[in-house]
């Protein structure tokens, strides 16, 4: 049954039928490889040593939401003075705009990085761009464009740092991540500019994991690897807001499948952009 799975999915050659069945921690990629993710995390580092206050702006479904929370804690972890700032899906709509940016002004910030969002909001971050704002983009989506007699011209917004596996010049091997797993090798670079310790960003990987199975990307490759890793880790997750939402949804003590993920966790996390406010 195995072998027919295996044949059935078109994966072929012993490194790849190794990778389906035993994938961990060594088939996910390396995070210096996504186009300019390096440049933001040492954009993230000056602004730390600068004192300047720097805001997340997300999206408001699971993966903007745990983009959010992954970002949040990791910038935190590394002594930076950061907020966020979730859009209300009647006020806001989608993603970074000219309000959030006049607020973030207003506000005292330095820094806005955007994380499943800012890919397509070309005129958005150059409006904050023109009050003084720097402005980082991670995110996942497609890229935008226009057609042209010569072909597809992809468009690009004047953000100090892009970073999108999606990119035609990113060299990164995988672009069917997640907004979640995007913002998570950006922490995986700043943790290593900070010498932290390995199990230090390999916490996330739970969440990336609820991510990457309510976003819908492929379950192959890369994300096959770390949904399987997550789901082992999920019973242990100390964090008291998914160990309650484990706890009402009858999961505790159980083995924990994707379809818990996608089915019971998951609606509960994007009901509250639904509800009232992702921010809560």
């Amino acid at each position: 049954v195995v072998a027919r799975i295996i044949r059935n999915r078109g994966i072929i050659g012993d490194d790849e039928i190794e990778r389906y069945l035993h994938g961990g921690l060594e088939t996910l990629h390396d995070p210096y490889l996504l186009k300019d993710a390096e440049r933001a995390a040492d954009i993230l580092m000056e602004k730390k040593y600068e004192k300047r206050k720097v805001r997340i702006i997300s999206d408001y479904d699971v993966d903007g939401v745990i983009s959010n929370y992954i970002l949040w804690t990791g910038l935190q972890k590394c002594g930076i003075d950061v907020d966020f700032r979730i859009p209300d899906r009647i006020a806001d709509g989608y993603g970074i705009n000219e309000r959030l940016s006049r607020q973030a002004k207003e506000d005292g910030i330095d820094t806005i990085v955007t994380c499943d969002n800012g890919i397509a909001a070309i005129d958005q971050i150059a409006y904050g761009k023109s009050v003084g704002l720097t402005i980082l983009v991670t995110d996942h989506h497609d890229i935008p464009y226009e057609i042209t007699p010569s072909g597809k011209n992809y468009l690009s917004s004047n953000a100090d740092a892009i970073v999108n596996p999606k990119q035609p010049d990113c060299p990164y091997p995988f672009d069917k991540v997640c907004g979640a797993v995007v913002a998570w090798k950006l922490v995986q670079i700043l943790y290593d500019k900070m010498h932290f310790s390995k199990d230090m960003y390999e916490e996330f990987i739970p969440y990336a994991a609820i991510a990457t199975v309510c976003d819908i990307v492929d379950l192959t490759g890369e994300n096959r690897a770390l949904v399987k890793l997550g789901l082992e880790r999920l019973p242990k997750v100390d964090n008291p807001g998914l160990q309650a939402l484990m706890e009402v949804n009858g999961l505790m003590g159980k083995k924990i499948s994707s379809y818990h993920l996608g089915f019971l966790i998951g609606p509960c996390i994007n009901a509250t952009g639904r509800l009232e406010s992702a921010e809560e």
